[in-house]
């Protein structure tokens, strides 16, 4: 009797510890349930193609994510770092095919979002030094699009931003 306890304790101790490490980590990039979907007939980017006469992007019929890393941006005033900002980023894709492709490139979409953030404050310019998420996001978009093609990702979303201490 003692071991069948034992054993049902041990059971349910690895489970419970599995569940909680699933739960913590997020499940990072798990493939979409459906497949690839075709883009007939589906809305556009609003972005564009970057504005210089390209086709818009067209969206699947369901949107395909890709997590990212966190990352962290230096919120600046002048040469001094005013506090950090801890940021949570999914690319949204054109396609499966894309998705792929980016998921194999992210060290690189990694570097190029690191470079881009620490190479000019995310501030708006204003005395309260808020973030331009707007603007922001523009800027990863142009990189991501860089490294992945411009036809590959359609948005970047920020989807948890934390302010850190500077």
């Amino acid at each position: 009797m003692k071991k069948i306890v034992l054993i049902a304790g041990a059971v349910l101790l690895l489970g419970g510890g599995g569940a909680g490490a699933f739960f913590m980590m997020g499940g990072k990039d798990a493939p979409p349930a459906g497949g690839e979907h075709a883009a007939a007939g589906n809305a556009t980017d609003s972005h564009g193609g970057g504005g210089h006469g390209a086709a818009p992007i067209q969206r699947p019929s369901e949107p395909i994510y890709l997590r990212m890393d966190d990352v962290t941006a230096p919120v600046m005033r002048g040469n001094k770092i005013r506090h950090y900002l801890f940021l949570s980023i999914s690319l949204e894709m054109s396609s499966n095919s894309a998705r792929d492709d980016a998921a194999v490139l992210k060290p690189r979409l990694q570097d190029a979002f690191l470079r881009e953030l620490y190479s000019r404050t995310i501030a708006t310019g204003d005395a309260a030094g808020n973030v331009d998420f707007e603007g922001m996001k523009q800027r990863l978009l142009k990189q991501a699009r860089a490294v992945l093609g411009k036809d590959k990702v359609i948005d970047v979303l920020v989807t948890r931003a934390m302010r850190g201490a500077g």
